[in-house]
């Protein structure tokens, strides 16, 4: 729409899923989280995690690399 979007719209997400022979590789950017349905549907199987940094080993894992978290506040019912 051309607008610009504020730091609390801002963001990015992905899975990517790689299966080479019988291993899977699930890669995990941002709020989103891979699941697979095990027989027809009858299972979930959850294969990553949400990178949220409210989370307190994402915030441990976060810091450990060197970064940091500012302006953590709960989002508007409307955006979650």
């Amino acid at each position: 729409t051309g607008q610009n979007v504020g730091p609390e719209r801002s963001g990015s997400c992905a899975n990517v899923v790689m299966i080479i022979d019988e291993m899977i590789y699930i890669i995990n950017v941002g709020d989103s989280r891979a699941m697979m349905s095990i027989d027809a549907g009858a299972k979930i199987g959850v294969l990553s995690r949400d990178h949220k940094p409210d989370d307190e080993l994402e915030k441990i894992r976060i810091q450990a690399a060197g970064g940091k978290i500012s302006g953590l506040k709960p989002l508007p019912k409307q955006l979650q």
